[in-house]
């Protein structure tokens, strides 16, 4: 049996759990209606969409053969699987095994095709002002965010059941300079030397081919279609190079970060200062 003290302890923990905080959902009055996500699109310039599981093609009711066949063809693809708002890399964190949906490629088609994991809308952004907007939205109503990058998370971050996702892969600008100065510093401090800044979607092969083509280098990771600047640097960044150079973390310059606050317009999306050795 407990003493009292402890039972005192414990019982306000089991009260606070109990109560604990969960997002809007599409079953609760609180979802957004038809005209607030048609408002929400508008504000991002037309680029919220729909969205089902990349099997979906091979599970609808009338089966559109040369689409499932295109669809199967590139499953097995990271590159596309990366751009694709209904896809992560990792099939598993697609599915919703508590509620029993799943929409598996190669599955019998008769296995009832659910949302699963898959993220309800996609905000495929293009740049910080759609983001800001998105953001801004979710927190009004209280709506799920997922972020995908390229969907490479191993924990499964990409994706998130009921949710509203911003995909940052058209996010592709890549600017190299000579002498970088940090913005927003107060004091202009001394030049860090070359640096490339790099859109939130650039995914390794691009960003090697570009600094390739200068001469020069990045600490950066092995697999090509991992985006640069989201979860990979932020989770540190591991490299080839790490012995020599440090995490790919340890490199970075400066970050750019849209968050919901009302402010000015953007002035670039989601840029990544890299340093170059």
């Amino acid at each position: 049996m407990l003493p009292h003290a402890l039972l005192a302890s414990i019982l306000p923990l089991l009260a606070l759990a109990s109560d604990r905080y969960c997002r809007c959902r599409p079953s609760e009055v609180c979802w957004p209606s038809d005209s607030q996500w048609a408002a929400l699109n508008a504000s991002i310039d037309g680029n919220l969409h729909a969205v089902r599981p990349i099997g979906a093609a091979c599970h609808a009711e009338t089966i559109d053969a040369s689409a499932c066949d295109a669809v199967t063809a590139n499953s097995n693809s990271s590159l596309w699987r990366s751009g694709q708002p209904g896809a992560v890399q990792w099939q598993n964190w697609e599915a919703r095994p508590a509620k029993e949906e799943s929409c598996y490629i190669g599955s019998s088609a008769k296995i009832p095709c659910g949302q699963g994991r898959v993220s309800l809308f996609s905000a495929a952004v293009q740049k910080g002002e759609h983001i800001e907007a998105t953001v801004r939205f979710a927190k009004k109503h209280d709506v799920r965010l997922a972020i995908k990058n390229t969907g490479h998370c191993y924990l499964g971050r990409s994706s998130a059941p009921e949710s509203l996702q911003i995909a940052t892969h058209a996010l592709q600008s890549i600017e190299f300079v000579d002498d970088f100065f940090p913005t927003r510093c107060g004091k202009k401090s001394e030049s860090s030397g070359s640096a490339v800044t790099i859109g939130a979607g650039v995914q390794l092969k691009r960003l090697y081919t570009a600094v390739a083509e200068r001469n020069l280098t990045v600490v950066a990771g092995l697999s090509h279609t991992v985006g640069a600047a989201g979860g990979y640097v932020q989770g540190g960044g591991h490299s080839p190079l790490g012995t020599w150079k440090g995490l790919a973390a340890d490199n970075v310059l400066q970050f750019e970060v849209v968050t919901a606050e009302v402010r000015g317009p953007m002035s670039a999306p989601l840029p990544l200062q890299i340093s170059n050795w």
